[in-house]
């Protein structure tokens, strides 16, 4: 006779999970509402979710902040 599998998800949430942390998700979004061709309210918003070393390499790339130790070194060069 057949035998029945149990379901087995192919990904399962801490696959995903991990994933994400590891390469990183980035969403951008930009909303506008406007009456009568008038900008009357304007969104924008980036959402990165990433681990933290992700987060660094993804931050250094755009220049927005190198690691904090680098950072640190900076600042007090700086005074």
């Amino acid at each position: 006779m057949s035998q029945q599998q149990a379901y087995r998800p192919i990904l399962s949430i801490f696959d995903l999970l991990d994933r994400v942390l590891d390469k990183g998700l980035v969403i951008d979004a930009n909303l506008s509402v406007s009456l009568v061709g008038i900008e009357i309210l304007v969104v924008r918003a980036r959402i990165v979710v990433a681990g933290v070393d992700t987060f660094l390499r993804y931050a250094a790339a755009l220049g927005l902040a190198g690691p904090p130790a680098l950072v640190a070194a900076q600042t007090s060069a700086g005074k």
